[in-house]
């Protein structure tokens, strides 16, 4: 492959990546709630049950992501005027 074309594939990926965790997103797997959120999945899933944003349907495990952000703002420190 030339060089162009290696450009537009890393383009490509680097776009199918961003759209993977786009905003829309309502639900995701407890996997890719540890990519978006960068922290453990023990963690993760303390804070999906403790929301009420996990779901278990069969053997799928799925997080809604609103539900778990809502629940993140809970723990919000306000900024500090200097």
């Amino acid at each position: 492959m030339n060089e162009a074309t290696m450009n537009s594939l890393s383009k490509f990926r680097n776009l199918a990546k961003e759209e993977k965790h786009s905003p829309k997103q309502k639900f995701v797997r407890p996997k890719e709630a540890v990519e978006i959120y960068h922290v453990s999945r023990t963690t993760i899933m303390k804070m999906a049950v403790n929301s009420g944003a996990l779901y278990k349907i069969d053997a799928t495990v799925l997080i809604n992501l609103p539900v778990l952000d809502e629940y993140l703002e809970s723990f919000r420190i306000p900024g500090v005027m200097l």
